[in-house]
Order: C-alpha cells, then sequence, then structure tokens
C-alpha cells in the first residue's frame, strides 16, 4: 500500500520470456536490490505487493528485527507491472501500455528463480512478503518445494476467492470508466478513474474498527483531522502511478491460484500437500481481503504450517506496518519462525 518512491534499484535483464500465458517477451527486466553480504546461510527472497517497491518491506528490517542486515543476506525483488520491472508502462512496443501481456504470479515467480540461478544461488533460506508478496512466497513452496526452506505469508493466502475477485474487479471498472481512460490508451493520465478507485478501496482497506475509532487521524500517510480530510488526501493516492500498471497488478492477483501449478490439475490439496517448506502464515483479524477462516483453511493443508492471527484494527493495512504494536507482533512473529527449525526440534525430543 506504499506510494513513496523507494531507493536505488538494480536491474537483472533476461533475453525472450516466455509467460504461461505463451506470449514471449523479447526482453524482461527484474527490478532489485540486494542487502547485507552473502555468509555459509542461503539468502532470504522478500517479493513486494501491488503497486510496491521492495522498500515497502523496511519495517522488517534492522537490529533484533526480523531481518538483521548484519546478519542476513537479502535479495529483494519486485513484481512485473510495478513500474520498475517490466511493465505496461516502460515496455517498448509491441508489448507496451494496453498490449502488455497478462502476467501470473508462476511468471514472476520464474523470473525470480531465472534470477537466483544467475547469482548461483541453489537454495533459499526463506521467501517473506505482503499481500500479493505473500502469493508469491507460497507460490515458491508449492512450485520449488526443494529449493525453498521457509515461506512467511502475511495477510496473503494461495488464491484469489470469489470475493477477492469481485472486490477487484469494483476497481478494474472505477479506472475504466474514465473517458480520458480510451481502453488503456489514455494520452492523459485518467485521474479521475484512478480517483474513484481509490475512494472505491478505502473502506476494504481498512477495517470498520478504523473507522469509527478514527484512527485516520494517524495514519502515517494522511494524518488527517477529519474523514472528508481522509478522503481528499487517499483519492490522489495513485495519481502518481501509471493506471495500465495498476490494472496489470489487478489482473495477476485476481488470477492467483497455486492449484494452477503445473502438475497439480487445479487441486489446491495436491498443491499444498507437496509443500515441504515449514511456511508461516500471518493473517489479519480484520482483514477483508484475505479472511482469517479461508487461511487457515489452507494452512490445514500444508505438512508444516503454522498460523498466526495478527490482532489489529487497521485492516490490511496492518501488513505494511503503519502501527507500531503491529510492527512489533510481525517482527516478533516472524524473527522467531525463521530463527526455530520446528521439525528438528521435533525430532531431537
Amino acid at each position: 500500500m506504499g506510494i513513496f518512491p523507494a531507493p536505488k534499484f538494480n536491474t537483472f535483464t533476461l533475453e525472450c520470456f516466455q509467460l504461461e500465458s505463451g506470449v514471449v517477451l523479447p526482453q524482461v527486466n527484474l527490478a532489485y536490490r540486494i542487502s547485507g553480504t552473502p555468509s555459509s546461510q542461503p539468502p532470504i527472497v522478500t517479493c513486494t505487493a501491488f503497486s510496491q517497491s521492495y522498500y515497502d518491506l523496511a519495517y522488517l528490517q534492522g537490529p533484533d528485527l526480523a531481518l538483521d542486515l548484519e546478519k542476513d543476506w537479502i535479495i529483494h525483488t519486485e513484481l512485473l507491472g510495478n513500474g520498475r520491472s517490466s511493465s505496461p508502462s516502460n515496455t517498448p512496443p509491441p508489448f507496451n501500455g494496453a498490449n502488455f501481456p497478462a502476467v501470473t504470479i508462476r511468471d514472476n515467480v520464474n523470473l525470480q528463480l531465472a534470477f537466483l540461478k544467475h547469482l548461483g544461488v541453489k537454495e533459499i533460506r526463506a521467501v517473506v512478503g505482503a499481500s500479493m508478496g505473500g502469493q508469491q512466497a507460497i507460490q515458491w513452496a508449492v512450485s520449488y518445494p526443494e529449493m525453498v526452506q521457509k515461506s512467511v505469508i502475511i495477510a496473503g493466502s494461495c488464491r484469489a476467492t470469489w470475493h477477492v475477485r469481485l472486490f477487484l474487479n469494483s476497481l478494474i471498472s472505477c479506472i475504466r470508466s474514465d473517458p480520458a481512460f480510451q481502453e488503456g490508451n489514455y494520452t492523459e493520465p485518467p485521474l479521475l478513474g484512478l480517483s474513484r478507485m481509490s475512494e472505491a478501496w478505502a473502506p476494504w482497506a481498512f477495517s470498520p474498527e478504523f473507522y469509527s475509532s478514527q484512527m485516520y487521524q494517524r495514519y502515517p500517510d494522511t494524518q488527517a483531522s477529519s474523514l472528508d480530510e481522509f478522503l481528499a488526501k487517499w483519492r490522489t493516492r495513485y495519481h502518481e502511478k501509471d493506471a495500465n500498471d495498476l490494472l496489470c497488478h489487478f489482473q495477476t492477483w485476481a488470477a492467483h491460484d497455486v492449484s494452477f501449478t503445473p502438475g497439480m490439475n487445479g487441486s489446491l490439496e495436491k498443491a499444498l500437500r507437496g509443500v515441504k517448506a515449514e511456511v508461516l502464515f500471518l493473517p489479519i483479524r480484520t482483514d477483508a481481503y484475505f479472511a482469517v477462516t479461508d487461511v487457515a483453511a489452507e494452512a490445514a493443508l500444508i505438512p508444516h504450517a503454522q498460523l498466526m492471527v495478527l490482532n489489529s484494527v487497521y485492516g490490511h493495512a496492518a501488513a505494511f506496518g503503519p502501527d507500531k504494536g503491529d510492527r512489533e507482533q510481525i517482527n516478533h512473529a516472524i524473527a522467531n519462525f525463521l530463527n526455530f527449525d520446528s521439525r528438528s526440534h521435533h525430532l531431537g525430543d
């Protein structure tokens, strides 16, 4: 949910990258950054969420936090479509703008795999992500079970429910409703559509408790004294983003389903039973996207899964640490999970 630019990033370029759709991109770019120092331990990989950069998980990084840059080797990757990795807004013809092909979470994971192979990485200590980043984290564990030791899914799930798809479709419709959108061939940003999208999103991003307790007065991105002021600021949240990039991410999010992984034959149970990694799900009690009951049902299908429900009034937004108490909960849970091998402990009992 971040809107601020991240610090400098690097780019990995791959030629002739075939997407799940069969479309071959002549060249694809992956925005990344590497933190810490390579060591005897495998790296931790972080994955980004909707329209985000790696910096939106910076609250997890630091001494005594989940990701300690003095001890951990961290490879930060960014989703296709975020405006920094290959996206509608930065890809040359014939795949520019509205012509950019649909990409899936698995396409992103496969591109990340190519990058890790380029670095000589054969094993991953953990994949960590929130929301769409969590979708990538669990997809890694399903697609490459021999490579991933642990996966951390903050406010994410193994597939997009019909409820989520309906929600995303409403946001897509808001963007497309702007006459300036011109079926994605706009010459000026469709700001009316982007404003409508943001306003429609506001009751979904946060919980009823967030609004009833006027927490928007403390929310870092707005710090509004009234609900009207909060909405006025919130409407402009994505004005600096490219509309086709946002639509690319909506499509990627809505299409996510690990049961569509090759060899799984559409079976969620088969996909999740084959996961060998230890998995930590961190759903949020008030999240309107990824309901705790849905996430718990998925976790029950994974052989080595834990579930810890975060008690926050911030709704889905809690996944990105706007509240100090939420940040502490999340960092504590992930740090404990990364530094404890439950299977080895069990075997040693």
